[in-house]
């Protein structure tokens, strides 16, 4: 078996087939009974299951698997499988899916933030990090706007968190260095990291990478029933621990 890491992403407009168009609709709700809120959540996951369903397929991955997804105590879904781990994220109306599957399963983690709408970012930024990064991102020679730099920041911490299902309340024990490019935290193993700022939305995703073997992440867009692979940019690529 090769190892695999495949993250996919798409707008929750985008069409799908008949077999997805109920998938976890609020029960003994019309669709025009719903909120704007429940509408965009319901649009979100149904389009996350989908886009697991297309990699599964992708991979020749048996697809009923995914009729039991289970959570842990914190509420991180997963599947009893010894060489699969996936990883769900949605912010506004877009909404990606990172999947692992290799010899021995390998955690990732993925984190996606669309600009819903302006954030205090200096204040946020102040709140979990230390002096030494505030000053390593604000020399920073890629990203030149304060949006970016806290977005970098934030993505990359949350992406390592949730390989291990653990919230934000530990975004402050997260050690980031710009400067090296590199992560430190208690709460996932050695691995990669990659942000790209280039997209509708900020994303980073996080993958469990053992010394002697070497991944080679593949980006892609779902976009008019089709797969559209994302090389026109390049990602910040990180070391973690």
């Amino acid at each position: 078996m090769t190892p695999i890491i495949d993250i996919l992403f798409a707008h929750n407009d985008e069409p799908l087939p008949e077999q997805f168009h109920h998938y976890a609709k609020p029960e003994n709700k019309a669709v025009d009974e719903l909120s704007a809120r429940q509408l965009s959540k319901w649009k979100n996951r149904r389009m996350a299951h989908f886009l697991l369903h297309k990699l599964f397929e992708k991979h020749q991955i048996d697809t009923s698997l995914l009729a039991h997804i289970k959570k842990t105590d914190s509420g991180r879904p997963y599947i009893e499988h010894s060489h699969i781990d996936f990883n769900i994220t949605d912010s506004g109306d877009w909404v990606a899916v990172i999947l692992s599957h290799s010899p021995i399963k390998q955690v990732v983690g993925i984190d996606i933030e669309s600009l819903q709408k302006p954030r205090r970012y200096q204040r946020l930024l102040e709140h979990y990090t230390d002096s030494q990064e505030m000053a390593e991102l604000a020399d920073h020679q890629t990203l030149s706007t304060l949006e970016q730099r806290f977005y970098l920041s934030w993505c990359l911490r949350e992406a390592v968190l949730k390989s291990q299902g653990v919230g934000i309340i530990k975004l402050s024990e997260v050690k980031h260095r710009p400067s090296q490019k590199s992560i430190e935290t208690a709460y996932a193993p050695t691995g990669k990291l990659h942000f790209y700022h280039q997209l509708p939305f900020y994303l980073a995703y996080f993958f469990e990478q053992p010394e002697s073997v070497l991944l080679s992440p593949t980006l892609a867009e779902w976009k008019d029933d089709s797969y559209r692979q994302i090389n026109r940019f390049k990602p910040i690529i990180y070391d973690v621990n």
